[in-house]
């Protein structure tokens, strides 16, 4: 037998069975519970196991939002790939058309779509402590399929469950109704008579917040938007030449948080500056003013460039309402004051449920359901995992850098962080990795400390706040983006409970050889001609 007792003898210790490995008799000895024979295969040979990624896209909001001028306010060069740049883009802030034929391209070029179910909708997501994997639900065009895996990464983003707003009266409107993430192209708008519901990142960009400077507006033209000339577009086509433009352009928007923290002299810049760009482009309209500039900290909600939105309000055409939509009518709108607005259209840029909790249940160990652990303040482990819910990686979790500097990299950081632990599960023979309740406990301590001195603790209302005025901030990560990647670069394993497929951690050393002995490849690989380690 494997365990237990051998010739009616009690099963030793560990500390027993070593002790008496010199002895005559050995091999009949009781073999302690941990013992398993060799593994024959070489040091670190891994299991196959299965990922299940949930989302595919670069960015939802570009992939879903199709209104006109959706675009991004993020410099077009870098809001890429760090491994797949695009020498082309035709403008400094590109359209949100053009980013979606970048990320098709990029799609094909390194033939991503086999690996992805398109239609496809998770239903449902239940942890297997007996197998160590995640029970999988799926509705593929109407179908349920079920599938199992011992990783799940979440890449499904945040900014992607859209809502109507909770208006009296909004579905017996008789005219045009469309939601700013559900846009209909079919639809005419001429000389029509259109709402645009909210003041957010969406409706400053269907109309033509803070107002703020255009970011990385020093690598731009007066400030605004530019296309790129044919021949600075003939010029990125050098690999070393783009690398260098966008380096410089990645480098400063990196230093965007600075702004953000109390006490600085990049803050002290920037809580001016918002405010005398507002001014101006109203034209010293006191009542817009009032009404416009937020009394809150920059940065409290989300930075909003938004060239000619300001412009936009003040044309003949176009009446700013700033009383609250109080009921909908079959041909309008009442505001809170009780005017009546007759319309054709009434187009809501209302936004989302900004939850970190997945509107489809995650059942994790120990009966935990996400959607109760998080609905109040979410709290993650380095963002990128939840207690309770082993082998589950998030990507853009609670507190989370969305808001710290250049925001690709930092999915990309999550990302590998994930694939890192599935690489180590896979070659370590792990059942299942949980971060301790007490390193979440800390970290989330630390983190609501640490963002005291930045201005997402202001007194608005906010998405970074989980939609409260005040309360912990729960969308932001404590620090900059280069604090974020060293920490996605190192595996805390002491912050985590590691649970083995085995009696016996140690199956993974194999039968005493690794690769390099088993494919006889070089031997001598760590001999150097010199001291330096480059």
């Amino acid at each position: 037998m494997q365990n237990g007792h051998a010739n009616g003898l009690k099963a030793t210790t560990p500390s027993e069975w070593v002790h008496n490995q010199g002895g005559p008799g050995r091999d009949t000895l009781p073999k302690p519970a941990n013992w398993i024979p060799v593994h024959e295969e070489p040091l670190y040979t891994p299991r196959k196991i299965r990922i299940i990624i949930i989302g595919a896209g670069f960015s939802g909001l570009m992939a879903a939002h199709k209104y006109p001028g959706v675009a991004c306010d993020v410099p077009a060069h870098i809001y890429t790939f760090t491994w797949g740049p695009n020498p082309d883009w035709s403008h400094f802030y590109a359209q949100g058309g053009e980013i979606r034929q970048h990320i098709k391209r990029i799609a094909k070029e390194y033939d991503l779509e086999k690996n992805i179910k398109f239609n496809a909708k998770v239903t449902e997501a239940t942890w297997m402590e007996d197998k160590g994997k995640w029970h999988v639900k799926v509705d593929l065009n109407g179908t349920i399929v079920e599938d199992e895996a011992e990783v799940v990464i979440n890449a499904s983003g945040v900014l992607n469950n859209w809502h109507w707003p909770a208006i009296p009266g909004l579905k017996n409107f008789k005219g045009h109704l469309c939601h700013s993430a559900v846009w209909d192209h079919s639809y005419d708008y001429t000389n029509k008579t259109v709402a645009v519901i909210g003041n957010g990142s969406s409706a400053i960009q269907i109309v033509a917040t803070w107002i703020s400077s255009n970011f990385a507006a020093d690598h731009t033209i007066d400030g605004k938007n530019f296309a790129y000339s044919t021949e600075q577009r003939k010029e990125f086509q050098d690999p070393e030449k783009l690398l260098a433009y966008r380096k410089k352009i990645e480098h400063d928007f990196n230093k965007l948080y600075r702004g953000l923290e109390y006490g600085t002299p990049e803050h002290e810049f920037f809580s001016q500056q918002p405010r005398q760009i507002m001014t101006d482009r109203l034209n010293g309209n006191a009542e817009m003013a009032e009404k416009l500039i937020p009394s809150w900290s920059f940065g409290c909600r989300r930075l909003s460039p938004g060239d000619g939105y300001l412009e936009a309000l003040q044309k003949k055409n176009v009446t700013p309402v700033f009383s609250a939509a109080a009921e909908i009518t079959a041909d309008g709108i009442v505001d809170a004051e009780g005017k009546h607005h007759q319309v054709d259209a009434i187009i809501c840029a209302t936004g989302f449920d900004v939850s970190f909790a997945k509107q489809w249940p995650v059942n994790g160990r120990n009966g935990k359901l996400l959607q109760e652990e998080w609905a109040e303040d979410p709290q993650s482990y380095f963002s990128v995992c939840a207690r309770n819910f082993p082998n589950f990686f998030f990507i853009l979790g609670p507190n989370s850098p969305v808001g710290n500097g250049s925001l690709i990299p930092q999915m990309e950081w999550a990302g590998m962080y994930a694939v890192k632990w599935a690489d180590k599960i896979a070659r370590e023979n792990i059942h299942s990795i949980d971060p301790k309740q007490e390193a979440v406990d800390d970290f989330n301590v630390y983190t609501q400390e640490y963002l005291k001195r930045t201005v997402y603790t202001s007194h608005c209302r906010s998405w970074y706040k989980n939609n409260k005025v005040d309360g912990p901030v729960t969308a932001m990560w404590a620090g900059s983006p280069m604090h974020f990647k060293d920490m996605m670069s190192t595996q805390r394993g002491e912050d985590f409970e590691i649970k083995y497929n085995s009696p016996n951690r140690f199956k993974f050393f194999g039968n005493g050889t690794d690769w390099r002995d088993a494919e006889g490849a070089d031997l001598s690989y760590y001999l150097r001609t010199h001291g330096r380690v480059l």
